[in-house]
């Protein structure tokens, strides 16, 4: 049955997933969505929080990062964790699933390849939810979440942070204003340490560096400008293995058409992808994007924010401040900020406003990173393994297979 609204009521919150974006396993930080989801109950946007892992052993590991949590913050956060014994159990979230008070949302944080069969069993058990990119790795999974959740009267985001970040709500508003005149193409960097491919070598096997980060590149050209995709292209190094497994593959460089809102003018976007960045890099991600139009260009590096850290333990570290990060503000109080943070809070004031009747479904996806919105995305994602698997030829994407993305343009064509 669908989440009962409980107007005045703070929804608890399932987490299902305790890994690095988590709590910061496997680092020194604490994540971002256990902060997020302990700060909004100190705030009493929500209320008691639920995370559901696959061992006994990763939820000892994320108590344990609770507590620092809670006495950096100053809260006195609890958590049901789940597996509560035993070994390895795969299926715990299900057990959360039912036991979970209504009302509730959840917050999936799994590998690719399980995002549709998780999203599903949430999606049944009647729980909003906000699922990380990508939704899922083929269009037929991600086609079947949106129709299941639009008949079920759930509420389902994807969670595409760099929506929030400034530097492109910058560029948005520039796209908009028509500065840079008619767009003739887009390119963008972005890749990871190598270290990373170590803290998730038991599912790398079963994604790529296209799919886990230059989805959120995707997006973001689908977000800043309202173009549709029309067709991609991609290849990979090594060569040879992009036939034979996508995971194994260091670098993906992607070009994507993509065709305007009126449907007369296009562009093309190149993303390049890597996650094989020396570990003495000085940051994790390397990022950066280029929009070039007929009037104008804008220039965004994503990695160089102006604050650099150096240290004898850590050597040199450039800093985005604007991501996820804890401090103090000026009055003492300890909590965290940052696009990140943003993006996960949004959707717990969506759900809020939700049960609360101060927001309605058809609204939400059309102006947040929903289910809707994310089938653009994926059909790339689809399309750029396409072409990898083949020969590296030009895959069309067939439009009205993301017509429930890009056909509603008004809350009066969402019915």
């Amino acid at each position: 049955m669908p989440m009962s609204s409980n107007p005045g009521v703070a929804p608890a919150v399932l987490v299902i997933g305790t890994g690095m974006y988590v709590c910061g396993r496997h680092t020194d930080s604490f994540g971002t969505v256990l902060p997020v989801a302990v700060q909004s109950q100190a705030a009493g946007l929500v209320g008691d929080i639920f995370v559901a892992g696959t061992s006994v052993e990763g939820m000892e590991l994320l108590q344990d990062k609770l507590a620092q949590l809670n006495t950096r913050l100053g809260t006195r956060a609890e958590i049901r964790g789940y597996p509560k014994d035993g070994g390895r159990d795969p299926f715990a979230y299900r057990k959360a699933l039912s036991e979970i008070p209504s009302p509730a949302c959840a917050i999936v944080v799994v590998p690719d390849h399980l995002h549709a069969a998780v999203a599903e069993d949430v999606i049944e058990a009647g729980l909003h939810l906000l699922v990380v990119k990508p939704l899922a790795p083929t269009l037929a999974e991600a086609r079947r979440l949106e129709g299941l959740a639009r008949v079920r009267n759930i509420y389902g985001a994807v969670e595409f942070h760099k929506r929030f970040d400034e530097a492109n709500l910058i560029l948005r508003q520039i796209i908009a204003d028509g500065r840079l005149g008619d767009l003739r193409y887009v390119t963008a960097e972005y890749s990871q340490r190598r270290g990373i491919q170590k803290i998730f070598q038991s599912w790398i096997q079963k994604s790529n560096v296209f799919q886990y980060l230059g989805v959120h590149y995707v997006d973001l050209i689908y977000f800043v400008t309202g173009a549709r995709p029309v067709r991609a292209l991609a290849t990979g190094q090594p060569p040879g293995l992009a036939a034979k497994n996508l995971g194994s593959l260091d670098s993906i460089q992607a070009m994507v058409e993509w065709r305007d809102p009126s449907g007369e003018k296009s562009f093309v976007s190149t993303i390049a992808t890597n996650w094989i960045d020396p570990d003495r890099s000085s940051a994790m991600s390397d990022q950066k994007i280029t929009v070039v139009g007929t009037s104008g260009r804008y220039q965004s590096d994503q990695k160089h924010r102006g604050v650099q850290l150096v240290t004898e333990e850590g050597g040199v570290e450039d800093v985005n401040p604007y991501f996820s990060q804890c401090y103090a503000d000026t009055t003492g109080d300890v909590s965290v900020h940052g696009y990140g943070p943003c993006s996960i809070r949004r959707f717990l004031t969506d759900v809020r406003d939700l049960i609360d009747g101060r927001r309605e479904l058809r609204e939400l996806a059309i102006t947040r990173p929903s289910f809707q919105e994310a089938l653009v995305s994926t059909a790339v994602i689809e399309a750029v393994n396409q072409s990898l698997s083949g020969e590296g030829d030009w895959v069309t994407i067939d439009q009205a297979s993301i017509r429930v993305a890009t056909g509603q343009k008004s809350l009066e064509d969402h019915v």
